[in-house]
């Protein structure tokens, strides 16, 4: 059997001729790249020397042109500046202005006096270096001028004044309009000042004039007393309640605004002074109101009006302050109810109605019985029915329901004082 070669002994094994051979091969071959290096080297752009004569020139040229550049530049900031004589016209004021010729008054007539008296009449010089008559002329334009001014002035006064006055009030074209026997009108007329109905008689105050609703409100709530006002200082602050003041409780009674009637509010929390710790309004104190029945479409709010708060100890005192939520908002959010099944409802039957009359009628047609005229004289009666029992309907307001034990908030609007139904603080431990 042959038996396998070790790699190692065929490598021992092999002459010593070849391997000498091999090795001058391999040293041949390196010595010829290094050659071909050498002369790649030596023939390469970097050796060439035309490209660096070309880069000597190019450097010396740019060094050259920045040289000129500076050289230049130097020249033209030693230069002196070219100066410009321009001779400024001279203006003569003496001389007439052509615009005054517009401004020259007309000759005046000469006074029959000065002819009677024979004085010698005034003669106009018609030579410009007469400077007399010409300050004459100067004056009489100015003391004319003035005069109009003067005039003017008087003028816008006695406008002004019209125009403060109580008798006088401005129009919606902001022109100025006695009161005395007009009379208001909603196209932007006059407008009482009291806030009253329209049509009725005038009585505007400080030339407020305009009927609009915001203008009417604000002329309500504004103080129509002018005087200063003059701060005062609020005693006994730890048995008074300030207006604003938030007080928190619930319904006791649920509200349906169909009909009017009466509400109680339970407080929830004590309401103390301003300074101190004596509740004044205690919780389990409570406050009657009445809600406002009148709802008109679209609204989704009850208002509510308190009265009288009742504490528990037997102490009443009159609030007058309106409920609002818990955000503060006026009023409260309620179901509304708009009725709107009874409406569509009684409108579908009578449109029901309407259409069976115009299909059944007289069975015969002669003259004037027609099955026709029978048709028309029914359907115009139920027409006029339904148009009654719609307009009933119709004006049904919505109905607005809060219910039992909804969140209240009431912002007090008037001062409460409890003087007379309050401890100090230091006899309020005995």
């Amino acid at each position: 059997m042959t038996q396998p070669i070790d790699p190692d002994e065929a490598a021992d094994r092999r002459d010593p001729d070849t391997t000498v051979s091999e090795d001058s091969e391999r040293n041949r071959g390196l010595q010829q790249r290094r050659e071909a290096a050498e002369e790649l080297r030596r023939t390469s752009l970097a050796a060439d020397p035309s490209r660096g004569r070309r880069q000597s020139v190019f450097y010396i040229g740019a060094g050259v042109m920045l040289a000129v550049c500076a050289l230049a530049i130097v020249l033209m900031k030693q230069a002196p500046a070219p100066v410009v004589h321009e001779e400024k016209p001279k203006i003569h004021e003496d001389a007439p202005s052509p615009g005054k010729l517009a401004d020259t008054p007309a000759p005046q007539p000469i006074p029959v006096s000065s002819v009677a008296s024979g004085k010698p009449m005034p003669t106009l010089s018609s030579t410009p270096g007469d400077a007399a008559a010409d300050a004459a002329e100067r004056a009489e334009r100015e003391s004319r001028r003035v005069a109009a001014e003067a005039k003017r002035r008087k003028e816008e006064e006695m406008r002004q004044a019209r125009i403060r006055s109580a008798i006088f009030a401005p129009d919606a074209g902001g022109q100025v309009a006695d009161v005395a026997g007009e009379e208001g009108s909603a196209g932007g007329g006059l407008a009482s000042a009291g806030g009253g109905s329209a049509g009725g008689p005038v009585s505007a105050q400080h030339g407020q004039g305009l009927t609009d609703a915001n203008s009417l409100f604000a002329r309500a709530v504004a103080d129509s007393d002018d005087a200063p006002a003059k701060a005062t200082r609020i005693t006994n602050r730890q048995c008074k309640i300030e207006p604003g003041y938030i007080l928190e409780g619930h319904l006791i009674p649920r509200i349906v605004s169909d009909l009017p009637g009466a509400i109680a509010v339970m407080l929830d929390r004590d309401a103390f002074g301003e300074e101190g710790r004596i509740p004044l309004l205690p919780w389990g104190t409570r406050i009657t109101g009445q809600p406002n029945s009148t709802v008109r479409k679209g609204q989704d709010r009850t208002f509510i009006a308190t009265a009288t708060a009742y504490r528990p100890d037997g102490v009443k005192i009159r609030l007058n302050s309106p409920v609002a939520d818990q955000l503060g908002s006026a009023g409260l959010d309620g179901d509304v109810d708009n009725h709107f099944g009874q409406i569509l409802g009684m409108s579908a039957v009578l449109s029901l109605l309407g259409a069976g009359a115009s299909n059944v009628g007289a069975s015969t047609s002669n003259g004037a019985n027609s099955a026709s005229v029978y048709r028309d004289n029914v359907q115009q009666s139920l027409a006029q029915s339904s148009q009654q029992l719609l307009g009933g309907y119709a004006a049904i307001q919505p109905t607005i329901t809060n219910p039992q034990g909804s969140r209240v908030r009431i912002q007090v609007e008037h001062e409460l004082d409890f003087s007379d139904y309050c401890k100090p603080a230091s006899q309020e431990i005995e």
